[in-house]
């Protein structure tokens, strides 16, 4: 499965949904499959809400070792004392930096691509309830972020982060690479 979301994917997966989620040997008009189609919904919602803390999690504990290895990084080089092997270890942690970096975005675009899914399904689960809670909450907050892709601002700020932290890695390695001329 592709990590990103384009308008290819998104079409699939809506079609997807629209042509097999609700199993057609049912009545959606029974009372008794209204209950579980309801009760599927709720269960999706409870999932999609562990998903989204899942989520937040993860982030969180990547910030955290991101956060140790630039602490650890800028210590060293503040000291002053690079010396070649100090260098050579710097330099395994700035890789060990960069590919985490590179995973927490890959996982930030897993998340979202399970979160479009969920969600999508949702808003079709939707249509056999007499609420459109979740279709309509994301409506709202795409005409107030002037957005078209649902969660796009959210993702775009998220994805800023392991980002940054990949430039920062970027400038103590040009760094180290200025020091291991001087010596």
């Amino acid at each position: 499965m592709r990590k990103t979301l384009d308008l290819d994917v998104c079409a699939l997966v809506n079609a997807r949904i629209e042509a097999l989620l609700i199993n057609t040997a049912f009545d959606k008009t029974n009372p008794s499959i209204q209950n579980v189609l309801f009760e599927q919904y709720k269960r999706l919602v409870d999932s999609s809400q562990k998903n989204e803390e899942r989520r937040r999690d993860s982030n969180n504990i990547f910030l955290a070792i991101n956060s140790i290895f630039v602490t650890v990084l800028t210590q060293s080089i503040h000291r002053g004392t690079l010396k070649l092997e100090n260098i050579l270890v710097l330099s395994l942690l700035l890789f060990g930096g960069a590919i985490i970096c590179w995973d927490w975005l890959n996982l930030i675009n897993s998340y979202k691509c399970s979160n479009y899914i969920n969600y999508s399904v949702l808003n079709f689960l939707e249509r056999s309830l007499p609420a459109h809670i979740f279709s309509l909450r994301v409506d709202i907050m795409n005409e107030l972020d002037g957005e078209s892709e649902k969660g796009s601002v959210i993702l775009k700020k998220e994805t800023l982060i392991p980002k940054l932290f990949f430039c920062i890695y970027l400038i103590i390695f040009i760094f180290l690479l200025g020091s291991l001329s001087k010596h």
